[in-house]
């Protein structure tokens, strides 16, 4: 039996927010340098980490330096997707190793296809620029077509920022919004091997159904939205235990995922 392959994800961390941030309770940049610490801590140690989406605030090139400085203790691979907060040729242009963009992606898009152990990952980049919701347009579909057909009948893991679904939480469903999902769907379905979809975006942690995949939305390294399906709920940021999400994966059972807490809770008790 294969070993299992461990993926840590990282997820909106958005650095450069600034010493105001909810009322001075939230510094972002520390908060991402506490969740690499205990990535760098986790043993047996990650594979890779992938970093889906919302690296900074603005999408200045001081951010992403940022950024890379907080990413200098992970001495295994980091691989990134840009958010609605990013901005994706500042970020390429910083996070080169993290963002390497296949040399037929769509002209700006940040997409590409990496191997890890038995398992190929598949970057999507969901940005539209200006707007925070995102979008799949053909141009980027007809390339992950190819990129699904070059991986035919092998296990492949896509991640990127913008989840396809709707939650419930109506605030955060307005602006997040994925055109081109039905089509992505349609593709993941086809293939008949992807073994799961991993997102950002919406601060919280939420499982769901695509095409026929699990999909799994990651929590902020720093802040959450608050859990309130009521209908017509105000969107609010909440501070909650930071947490990554580890993805365990054999080819035998497919993806496993766990939330791993951020805060040192001290030595387990023997029962």
């Amino acid at each position: 039996m294969n070993a299992p392959l461990l993926i840590a994800q990282l997820s909106d961390p958005h650095v450069g927010t600034g010493p105001d941030f909810l009322g001075g309770r939230m510094d972002t940049r520390a908060a991402l340098q506490q969740a690499v610490a205990h990535v760098a801590a986790l043993r047996p140690a990650p594979d890779v980490v992938l970093l889906t989406g919302d690296l900074t605030e603005r999408g200045s090139a001081a951010e992403y330096a940022q950024v890379l400085a907080a990413l200098a203790p992970l001495p295994m691979p980091v691989y990134a997707v840009p958010g609605n907060h990013d901005d994706p040729k500042v970020a390429q242009a910083a996070l080169p190793q993290c963002m390497p963009v296949a040399a037929d992606a769509p002209s700006g898009a940040c997409c590409y296809r990496v191997r890890v152990g038995g398992l190929h990952l598949i970057a999507l980049d969901t940005v539209v620029p200006m707007r925070s919701h995102g979008a799949l347009p053909p141009v980027q579909l007809a390339w992950l077509a190819r990129a699904l057909g070059a991986c035919r009948g092998e296990p492949v893991l896509l991640f990127m920022h913008h989840p396809p679904l709707p939650t419930g939480i109506e605030a955060m469903d307005a602006c997040s919004l994925l055109e081109g999902g039905d089509e992505l769907a349609a593709l993941v379905r086809a293939h008949g091997a992807v073994q799961g979809i991993l997102c950002g975006h919406l601060h919280r942690p939420v499982q769901m159904q695509f095409g026929g995949a699990p999909l799994h939305v990651a929590p902020s390294v720093s802040h959450q939205i608050r859990l309130d399906l009521r209908p017509g709920a105000p969107l609010l940021a909440q501070l909650e235990p930071p947490k990554v999400s580890l993805h365990r994966w054999t080819p035998a059972h497919g993806l496993c995922t766990h939330s791993s807490y951020v805060q040192d809770f001290g030595q387990g008790v023997p029962l």
